[in-house]
């Protein structure tokens, strides 16, 4: 018995015209039909070996999408799901489309929520424009008031860019507190996995590793003198956690994700994660067509899970592996095409790890599930 987790693309049509951003289409065949929808809600859950699912509902933004569909889609998970299987679904928007009307159906349904706020104004509204290139700060802000309203905290993903990094870590830390924000997750902007070279524009920005264990850094040290309210910084949780023997939540630090998580296209295509793009070495195959096990055996998926397994093996001598079993396959993908200081014996994550150890937080106990 397996879990399984799905970024589901219920749509990749976009309010947003994001700088950084790669994931948006527009045009016909960037919805997904019903026919596809049902097909993978029935794989998923009807699978043998799925003791669990989760269902995370992302777009371009999935709230361009009528109500109607995930009442749907809600609908045929209890059509087929199997005694005492765990299904859980959540949604990443920007919410700017939030109204009364969705928060009650998140709450209803015990949907999580994330949304994503890139910081003060000055960062947010430097990246995430609308399509006449309009600042969204302000109708993200109205979007956080509303769920709130209605009981819900989201988990907010920030994603660091130029602007972010020139603000600093601590400016960052201090925007999450000034706005009551107690879970986040960080996103470091990366190019499309296909780009050849990188720069500012077009989905090709980067923030190498150098800087975002740096930033990483100076977030930990400003998070380890707050004597305020808790605030869940995923990445650093991820990382204490794991320094403690415990069994870190967060996918990139797993050491496996090849054949457990995968991305699904409005036309059903099975992608590993969200990360590589349209690398067509990462597409398993087609949900309308195949099922979990014929994915499981696709041939590209044994090349890509063994490529990752000897990836590994070269890090097995870092003195930090054991924290972070090895790093994120794309993430180091990346690093080994765009950063002249890749090492592939270590992972970009040891000045960071180190630094913990030399300075461990003051309050040692588990830390909560990360959100968003």
């Amino acid at each position: 018995m397996t879990s399984v987790e799905l970024i589901v693309k219920a749509t990749r049509l976009c309010n947003l015209r994001c700088t950084y951003c790669y994931d948006w289409r527009v045009g016909e065949g960037n919805t997904m039909s019903f026919a596809t929808l049902a097909r993978l809600v029935a794989r998923t859950l009807g699978h043998p070996d799925h003791r669990s699912a989760g269902f995370d509902w992302h777009g371009g933004e999935p709230t361009i999408l009528p109500l109607a569909f995930f009442r749907k889609a809600l609908h045929l998970q209890q059509r087929f799901r199997q005694p005492g299987q765990s299904v859980r679904n959540a949604i990443q928007t920007n919410a700017t489309r939030i109204t009364p009307e969705w928060a009650r159906f998140f709450v209803d349904n015990h949907i999580d929520v994330g949304i994503s706020i890139d910081g003060p104004a000055a960062v947010h509204d430097r990246y995430r424009v609308d399509r006449a290139g309009r600042p969204t700060w302000a109708r993200t802000l109205e979007g956080l008031r509303l769920l709130r309203d209605h009981g819900i905290e989201p988990g907010v993903g920030v994603v660091v860019d130029r602007a972010a990094l020139d603000l600093g870590p601590e400016a960052l830390f201090d925007f999450l507190v000034e706005h009551d924000i107690s879970a986040a997750g960080l996103n470091f902007v990366m190019p499309d996995a296909l780009a050849d070279e990188v720069g500012h524009g077009d989905g090709r920005h980067y923030v190498d590793p150098g800087q975002s264990a740096r930033f990483l850094i100076g977030l930990y040290d400003r998070w380890r003198s707050h004597t305020g309210p808790d605030v869940h910084i995923r990445e650093l949780a991820a990382l204490v956690e794991s320094l403690h023997g415990r069994t870190p939540s967060p996918c990139t630090l797993a050491g496996r994700c090849f054949g457990v998580v995968y991305r699904i296209e409005p036309n059903g295509d099975v992608h590993h994660c969200d990360y590589f793009g349209d690398d067509p070495r990462y597409r398993w195959g087609n949900i309308n067509t195949d099922d979990f096990t014929a994915v499981r055996r696709n041939a590209l998926l044994h090349q890509r899970t063994e490529g990752h397994t000897q990836d590994r093996e070269r890090m097995r001598s870092c003195t930090e592996f054991d924290v972070c079993h090895g790093w994120c396959p794309h993430v180091r993908h990346t690093s080994r095409r765009h950063y002249a200081e890749h090492r592939e014996d270590c992972c970009g994550l040891r000045p960071l790890i180190a630094h913990i150890r030399a300075n461990p937080p003051l309050n040692t106990e588990p830390a909560p599930a990360a959100s968003g």
